[in-house]
């Protein structure tokens, strides 16, 4: 069994030193934000999407120090009942999902959002 941390809680940090931290602290996995409420701190997706490279780097980068990716994470609302919200949040769980293929990562960690209660709703309901 692997102990992973979820790097967010390392936001405060460059990647890499992020990465130190979840060595430091004695964990083999890490699970990585990769955009809605977590944030991309520590995964440049656009880029990663865009080179080979910079995921061979990035992949590198984890590996070198005994870890694995164990999941990438994109919690954000795809049914907002702000289609403009909805769509954007989508298109980020959509990309992680892209990326998360290319990195042969085979975890995606999101939740499925809450819609409005009405048509009329401008905000979730909770």
């Amino acid at each position: 069994m692997r102990i992973g941390v979820f790097t967010a809680l390392f936001q405060n940090l460059p990647f890499e030193e992020a990465l130190d931290k979840a060595v430091a602290a004695g964990v083999t996995a890490v699970e990585i934000g990769a955009g809605g409420y977590p944030g991309q701190h520590h995964c440049p997706v656009d880029e990663l999407l865009a080179s080979e490279a910079k995921r061979k780097a990035y992949l590198q980068a984890i590996h070198s120090r005994g870890l694995i990716l164990s999941a990438l994470s994109c919690h954000s609302n795809p049914l907002h009942p702000d289609r403009a919200r909805a769509r954007a949040d989508d298109e980020a769980f959509r990309k992680a999902v892209r990326l998360a293929a290319l990195l042969e990562v085979p975890v995606v960690n999101t939740f499925s959002g809450i819609p409005g209660g009405s048509a009329q709703d401008v905000s979730p309901t909770g």
